[in-house]
């Protein structure tokens, strides 16, 4: 009788912190917004069908069937699909997780899985599934699957990247941020902003600045004017509506604003940005 036996006690002694927070699928349609957006988690994005563009504040990458994108916490990020060939990704949102890549210094990072996508894919819709039918141990069973994953994704990528705690932020300061995301659109000050993180103002502030490098109030009109882009590009509401419905309490203030942070006015941003559609579409 042949036996072999091998031993495991030294192969993987890290104790895994990650935490799968949730793994969704997503489809283009004609209600998909791409607007830049951060989260206070990591998130991973597995394109099954289609092609598109990933973007960030800075750059703009071509993605198609079969590219994996990791993304570090507090990136701001969205994802632009084809109209021919619409986008339909698996996104997993991962806690207490942060990457450390070894060939640049972006934040995020795109690979090609073509020739893995039969050893990937299955792991990814597996996990759909058992969320799906939430049968018994579904969590649990979801968190292995997820390890197996992230374990054989740096074995493909040859160790291109380690995985490390977060950065420390403050839980108050990745609220206020969460928020501003969400409610850019209403009437927010440092006054309420510290109120509602139960801190005072000038302390908020400084713990904002020294977690994001940047205010709250700075960050906020950051975000207002970074949605009044999208709308100046891709809608026909006036510059009015774009400004009430991006936060601002005037147009008047609104084109000031973007201005500063554009470094041209809100017409001429939409008529350089539509301008440059109609070469696209004629070439």
């Amino acid at each position: 009788m042949a036996h072999v036996q091998y031993s495991m006690a030294e192969v993987y002694n890290r104790q895994p912190l990650e935490r799968l927070l949730y793994i969704s699928s997503s489809s283009y349609g004609k209600d998909w917004i791409s607007l830049l957006h951060t989260h206070s988690f990591a998130e991973l994005f597995y394109v099954v069908e289609g092609s598109g563009y990933f973007c960030t504040e800075s750059h703009q990458f071509p993605i198609c069937k079969d590219t994996l994108i990791i993304i570090n916490p507090n990136v701001k990020h969205t994802e632009k699909s084809s109209t021919d060939k619409p986008l339909v990704y698996i996104a997993l949102g991962i806690e207490n997780l942060r990457f450390q890549f070894f060939s640049d210094t972006l934040d995020c990072h795109i690979y090609d899985f073509q020739n893995h996508r039969s050893s990937i894919l299955p792991l990814l819709q597996t996990m759909l599934d058992e969320v799906k039918h939430k049968k018994s141990s579904y969590e649990q069973i979801c968190q292995h699957y997820f390890m197996i994953f992230l374990l054989r994704t740096q074995r493909i990528t040859g160790d291109s990247f380690s995985l490390a705690a977060p950065k420390d932020i403050p839980a108050e300061c990745e609220f206020v941020k969460e928020y501003i995301d969400t409610h850019y659109q209403d009437s927010l000050t440092l006054d309420s902003l510290a109120e509602l993180s139960h801190l005072n103002k000038f302390y908020l502030s400084h713990m904002f600045s020294k977690a994001y490098e940047t205010s709250p109030i700075n960050y906020l009109l950051e975000r207002r004017i970074l949605n009044s882009k999208e709308l100046l590009k891709n809608s026909d509401y006036s510059i009015t509506q774009i400004a009430h419905m991006t936060g601002f309490s005037s147009s008047n203030y609104f084109s000031q604003s973007f201005k500063k942070y554009a470094g041209v006015t809100p017409n001429l941003y939409r008529k350089k940005h539509r301008n440059g559609k109609t070469m696209l579409q004629e070439s």
